[in-house]
């Protein structure tokens, strides 16, 4: 006979992790971008979605400003 272990561990809770820094879920994005264009394209990518951030939220996130 084998016995059924009880789980020691909660639930998930509502709302509970970091918040969203965009507002939303995101996803991530491979590109394929020449190695002496790889700093103006980052440059370029972090400019525009730095106009989606959630700043009443972005202290919260972790990892920073961004998460790279």
């Amino acid at each position: 006979m084998t016995e059924e272990k009880k789980e020691n561990r909660g639930g998930k809770r509502v709302g509970a992790g970091p918040k969203f820094k965009y507002g939303e879920e995101t996803c991530n994005i491979t590109l394929r971008v020449p190695t002496s264009k790889k700093e103006e394209v980052k440059r370029l990518v972090y400019a525009h979605l730095h106009q989606y951030v959630n700043f009443t939220s972005a202290k919260d996130v972790k990892g920073g400003e961004y998460g790279c």
